[in-house]
């Protein structure tokens, strides 16, 4: 019987195995009220069965389908959604903590006009690292301003340290600034008052104390809608900068509220961008550096520098300052138009100028009593081949009126054309002690000066004029020069030729203004001789890199080539050294030569200075010689040659060797 019961038991377990039902309804159960659905349907329908009116229910088995399982999770998805409701309330209420903790810090974040990104959240988290400043530059310390008449200047991308002012309503530069960054060629008198610029045939002038919005010129009045110049209770003499654009061609706009302007006198190529979003022009490049102005998207900008993170720029309202990188793009080039109109004084006196295509060939006719009519001129130069001008010492400075002894002789200047030489007049200042500060320093007594040189061309009938002043100080040296750009209107205006005498340029004499003189005269004689000179210790007159150097230094101080005219000498120096004395004695090329040869002396080369050196001793007494002869003319003319310059001068006519005006015909074309 347990056996059976066994079996029967297994059999059922193996039958319940193999069963795989369409439903499960062992545990699903509706309670299904009385009346409705389909059981009570069928009970109330039975015949003598009794209803106990009450609404009654019993669980009623429903089959429901098992669930696909690829269908979705329904309580999963519940479980989903109300966990993703708990963590969105979770984040909104950290944003709330958040707001409420660091509501001052989002704030000053938002407003630092820098844009939302990681840099913002790492402000609000470090603000004392990452956030940026708000603070505006003190816009006076900015550009140095310390008045209301200052004005900031913003040469080309750079502040300068001077400032031009603003006097109603114009521009102004101080005429230190005019000189340094426009042009030299102002002259300022201030004893009288009067600003002057010159050209090759005009004057105009400025009377900077008396008001009045207008300038003379030799033709009359010129009215302006400014004061052309004006003097400050400090004294400082300030030019409008719309006259200082009559002579120069510059550009400059004004900005207010602060005073600056930006200013160009160079144009190039420009590298611009465009701001990509707003944001701000810091004085520095770092997020806690001061505040220039803000730019806005949009807005050109021009760039002066790239670095790592931060690029300089500057705005079109002249603000130099840094943005970061990100806050550019459209990167590009410009190239401005550059201004132009303004007067040239180059290209008027190069116009104007008498210098000759043909080469100049003067000798210095030294005449120290009594007027020559032209007898010892010719004696002097019957074998001076190829000299085609000459220069006699005639006119010698007696007093500050400008008074001159005057040696001319008409007579003169008819035997040295009939020769086919020109004849320039000297004019110096080393025979007399003279004021010349008083002279050249008056406007009455420069032009009274000029007048009577002009009167004695007339007289004589020159062909030059030969400007030989050499005590000119450094306080007389701008007046010297306004006497030279005055004589060069006269001369001009008469077809006669003003050559001007210097000595080689040096840091002791550059008021002598070698570019301005290379300008207005017609030549400029340099004097290459004295390299020593009485007074001085032994040596050389004139070495071969004494003469280079003084070429080279006047070219580059803008004389031109052709305007050079290089005077070698024709003697040389016999030096005595006896103890601590020196003594010197000058004397011609031929007199030096026979002084080494009576004595048995041969002299040697010397390489450096390419000149014949001798020596000798005579008891206590040393003898040396630097020989100026055929070998170092020859040197000094071929390097002349080389560098441009074919016009030379001899000082002076009767101490050359023979054959000297040869080698000079030979080598200079």
């Amino acid at each position: 019987m347990s056996e059976e019961r066994n079996e029967h038991k297994r059999s059922r377990k193996v039958t319940r195995k193999k069963r795989t039902p369409a439903y499960d309804d062992s545990d699903v159960r509706e309670y299904v009220p009385s009346g409705k659905g389909r059981s009570a349907s069928k009970s109330s329908d039975r015949p003598g069965t009794k209803s106990s009116g009450k609404k009654s229910g019993k669980p009623v088995n429903r089959r429901r389908p098992v669930q696909d399982p690829d269908e979705p999770d329904r309580d999963m998805l519940k479980s989903f959604f109300h966990k993703l409701i708990a963590a969105l309330i979770a984040i909104l209420l950290i944003v709330v903590v958040i707001i409420v903790a660091f509501g001052d810090r989002i704030k000053l974040a938002m407003a630092s006009g820098e844009g939302f990104g990681m840099h913002t959240i790492l402000m609000v988290l470090y603000p004392e690292k990452y956030s940026y400043s708000t603070e505006m530059a003190d816009m006076n310390e900015y550009f140095r301003l310390f008045s209301d008449e200052d004005i900031a200047i913003i040469l080309q991308d750079e502040r300068l340290e001077s400032r031009a002012k603003l006097y109603d309503g114009k521009v102004y530069f101080s005429s230190d600034t005019v000189y340094d960054l426009f042009t030299k060629r102002f002259y300022i008198n201030e004893e009288e008052g009067v600003l002057l610029y010159t050209t090759s045939n005009d004057i105009y002038k400025v009377s900077i104390d008396d008001a009045g919005s207008f300038y003379q010129t030799l033709s009359g009045r010129v009215q302006t809608d400014y004061d052309p110049a004006k003097r400050t209770t400090e004294g400082v003499v300030y030019i409008a900068a719309d006259y200082v654009k009559l002579f120069d061609d510059f550009s400059y706009e004004f900005f207010p509220d602060p005073n600056r302007m930006q200013v160009y006198t160079q144009w190039g190529t420009d590298k611009v961008a465009t701001v990509a979003e707003n944001t701000h022009v810091r004085y520095q490049g770092g997020v806690k550096s001061d505040v220039l102005r803000s730019v806005d998207a949009g807005e050109k900008v021009e760039v002066l520098e790239t670095m790592e993170n931060w690029t300089k720029i500057k705005t079109d309202d002249c603000f130099i300052g840094y943005v970061e990188n990100g806050k550019l793009k459209d990167y590009a080039d410009e190239n401005p138009a550059p201004v132009t109109g303004a007067y040239d004084p180059v290209a008027d006196y190069g116009a104007a100028a008498l210098t000759s295509d043909s080469r100049i060939l003067m000798g210095f006719h030294q005449i120290s009593a009594g007027p020559d009519n032209g007898k010892a001129m010719e004696s002097l130069t019957v074998s001076a081949n190829g000299l085609n001008t000459v220069s006699p010492t005639w006119f010698y400075l007696k007093d500050e009126e400008g008074e001159y002894t005057d040696l001319g002789s008409a007579a003169y200047v008819e035997a040295a054309h009939a020769k086919g030489y020109q004849v320039w007049a000297l004019f110096e200042d080393m025979t007399n002690d003279v004021d010349e500060y008083a002279l050249f320093s008056s406007s009455a007594k420069r032009k009274q000066l000029i007048e009577k040189l002009m009167a004695s061309v007339e007289t004589y009938g020159l062909d030059g004029l030969n400007i030989d002043l050499e005590r000119i100080d450094s306080r007389t040296g701008p007046h010297y020069v306004q006497f030279l750009r005055e004589l060069s209107i006269e001369t001009r205006k008469a077809g006669v030729v003003l050559s001007v005498d210097d000595y080689p340029p040096n840091q002791g004499n550059r008021y002598y203004n070698y570019g301005e003189q290379g300008l207005v005269a017609d030549y400029v004689v340099l004097m290459q001789y004295d390299e020593h000179w009485s007074g001085s210790d032994p040596g050389s007159v004139s070495s071969l890199p004494f003469v280079e150097k003084g070429v080279d230094d006047s070219l580059e101080l803008g004389v031109p080539a052709e305007k050079i005219i290089s005077a070698l000498p024709f003697y040389t120096r016999i030096w005595r050294v006896e103890g601590t004395e020196t003594h010197s004695d000058s004397v011609g090329m031929t007199a030096a030569s026979d002084f080494l040869t009576n004595r048995g002396v041969t002299p040697v080369w010397d390489e450096e200075l390419c000149q014949n050196y001798g020596e000798f001793q005579d008891g206590t007494a040393k003898y040396m010689i630097w020989l100026e002869d055929e070998a170092s003319m020859r040197a000094k003319l071929n390097v002349l040659s080389e560098r441009g310059i074919h016009n030379i001068a001899g000082w002076r006519l009767g101490l050359e060797a023979e054959g000297t005006w040869n080698w000079i015909d030979e080598i200079i074309k």
